[in-house]
């Protein structure tokens, strides 16, 4: 519908003709050089995780072109929406996760059954109580509706993959301890420096997780839209909100609106937000200002949507999403993985041996002396 589209699909065959060029000139470079020699290996895990991501792009080109497609085809636009993604996406983002907790846990070329259940037993006991616990206590309830099914799967895969993560680092940090009389946190950072490439990149699986819980909150959301005016409430999840006064102001740079929201939670007042909406004169645009209340638990946010013309009184929008700032959490922890990754390791400390003769020598200098 506008004039980027015949650039992007220009882009896209160009990029597919570049890559496919390069992929026919380079094939025999490209061949693998060994085979698999199990489906139980690292090498396969890796294999398995790109085989899912290619499965998510193609999910995502697919749907993106798909209205382009069905017009060429069929002469009429058949638009994808969310629902689409949503179905497909949600189960390979939740195999994917899966793969994040098994994989640290495989060995090169081949993993023992007995390895696998020993180093997966603990953490799936963890995750089996996890998951019994946000039942019982009503957190979720996954036989209710498919997205709360989706949120208490990806939240246990989340406990799954934390637990291998951190058990990977108690187990080599357990053992410099053991080599060197360090305490254990102190072993569990030289272990990090000695290989930053693979404990950054644990990490960074570890910052996925607590995106992904996130996530998990956004089959909770909750909306609710209504016109408040001077002592007027509406109740959203266990919040009330009540509107004190609302009020209009004009200066040179734009003329606004707002309301002033007194913000209750189980009765107890916690705070006051002030939603605004502006229309700045230079520009005739209007912006909205979101008042935002948020928790480790939850977001708040309260949008100005305007004003009813029949009663003058405004019209407040609450949207209560859970779990949001376990989102932005999430992306500094990856991001902090991600540094450390790239920081060289620190050379192992060596210690020189010294031989039979050479100690034996001293012995004999030490006994002369002392004669």
């Amino acid at each position: 519908q506008s004039g980027i589209g015949v650039w992007f699909v220009t882009f896209l065959a160009v990029t597919v003709a570049v890559c496919t060029v390069y992929f026919i000139l380079n094939r025999e470079h490209l061949r693998s050089e060994n085979r698999l020699e199990s489906l139980v290996s690292r090498e396969s895990s890796f294999l398995f995780n790109n085989l899912i991501l290619l499965v998510a792009c193609f999910t995502v080109l697919w749907g993106t072109l798909f209205p382009v497609l069905s017009e060429w085809v069929q002469g009429q636009k058949i638009t994808v929406g969310p629902p689409f993604f949503n179905k497909v996406m949600i189960p390979v983002a939740l195999g994917l996760l899966l793969l994040t907790a098994v994989g640290p846990l495989l060995s090169w070329r081949k993993t023992s059954p007995d390895s696998l259940k020993r180093n997966l037993l603990i953490p799936t006991l963890v995750t089996a109580a996890v998951g019994v616990l946000i039942i019982a206590l009503g957190w979720v309830k996954p036989w209710a509706e498919q997205e709360q099914f989706y949120s208490w799967s990806t939240i246990l895969l989340s406990v799954l993959v934390a637990s291998t993560v951190i058990s990977e680092f108690y187990r080599g940090g357990r053992v410099i301890a053991y080599q060197t009389g360090r305490n254990i946190m102190s072993s569990m950072y030289v272990l990090t420096r000695r290989n930053t490439r693979r404990y950054g990149g644990y990490i960074v699986h570890f910052g996925v997780i607590v995106m992904m819980i996130g996530f998990a909150g956004f089959a909770f959301n909750q909306d609710i839209e209504r016109e408040l005016g001077n002592g007027d409430s509406m109740n959203i999840g266990t919040y009330t909100l009540t509107c004190k006064a609302y009020m209009q102001d004009d200066n040179a740079n734009y003329s606004s609106e707002w309301a002033i929201i007194d913000v209750s939670k189980n009765g107890k007042f916690v705070d006051t937000l002030y939603p605004e909406r502006r229309v700045y004169k230079a520009s005739s645009q209007p912006a909205t200002m979101v008042a935002n209340r948020s928790t480790m638990k939850e977001d708040l946010y309260l949008v100005y949507s305007g004003v009813n013309e029949d009663t003058g009184r405004p019209i407040i929008k609450a949207h209560l999403n859970p779990l949001v700032k376990w989102i932005w959490i999430g992306a500094h922890i990856l991001l902090l993985g991600t540094i450390l990754a790239m920081i060289p390791s620190m050379a192992t400390a060596k210690v020189p041996v010294r031989s039979a003769a050479a100690v034996l020598a001293d012995n004999r200098q030490t006994v002369g002396a002392g004669d």
